[in-house]
């Protein structure tokens, strides 16, 4: 019996690195096009590394397209400072900072207000980030709560991370990850991140059985995603 050849760390197909992603739960191959433009090939345990590589090739079309889409969209980021008038979003409102002798960051009278101790020692953006990690764990167990009811799916837990360019995950134990991001969208689009991580619960890949889940709790998901994919580039990232 021959052994089936390992599948390498990462592939360059043409002109396009991968880093490849080897699962026994996958089925299928597939590619992923994360937000900042790396590619991830997703392979089935024991996929022979020629047939995986032969297959990228012939996706290099669509995954042009979507570097393509990327660029434009990440060209529209900007950076933030932390002055008295910047703005940042919460929930899809953007509101003024407001730097001033304060203890904590907080919210007051649609104005977020940052400690200026934050600003002078340089760790405005974590104590920022941290506000908005606490927001997140206040605001989405409801939400959350609503969709899975709907969905009849239960993830194990809930929380409030940093997960890079991934607006939401799902641990191999069930529990659902979201980014703190998130809490800029308005919250059409981060029920659209809740709905489909929740989908992953019962189709850990992007098949049609699991668009369908997605479908049937919302069916207007495509704008949705759509949408996200827009708003998506305007965030502060930190």
């Amino acid at each position: 019996m021959s052994v089936a050849e390992a599948l390498p760390e990462s592939m360059l197909i043409g002109d396009l690195h991968f880093e490849v992603r080897e699962s026994p739960r996958r089925a299928t191959v597939g590619i992923t096009v994360d937000r900042d433009g790396s590619l991830q090939l997703h392979a089935p345990a024991g996929c022979p590394p020629d047939a995986l590589a032969a297959w990228a090739y012939s996706k290099r079309i669509w995954v042009y397209r979507k570097l393509a889409e990327k660029d434009l969209l990440l060209s529209a980021q900007r950076l933030k400072e932390f002055v008295t008038g910047e703005g940042f979003s919460y929930l899809g409102r953007s509101h003024r900072l407001l730097v001033a002798d304060a203890d904590a960051v907080r919210m007051e009278r649609g104005r977020l207000v940052m400690p200026r101790s934050e600003v002078s020692s340089g760790t405005a953006d974590a104590a920022l980030i941290q506000w908005y990690r606490a927001r997140g764990r206040h605001w989405l167990p409801s939400r959350l709560e609503r969709w899975a009811d709907r969905m009849a799916l239960t993830p194990t837990g809930l929380d409030v991370r940093d997960l890079g360019y991934r607006w939401g995950s799902l641990s191999g134990n069930g529990r659902l990850n979201i980014h703190w991001a998130t809490l800029q969208l308005p919250p059409s689009l981060i029920d659209y991140v809740l709905v489909h991580e929740l989908a992953h619960i019962q189709n850990s890949q992007h098949t049609p059985a699991f668009w369908a889940t997605v479908e049937r709790a919302m069916p207007d998901y495509d704008r949705r995603k759509s949408d996200l994919l827009a708003a998506g580039a305007g965030l502060w990232l930190g």
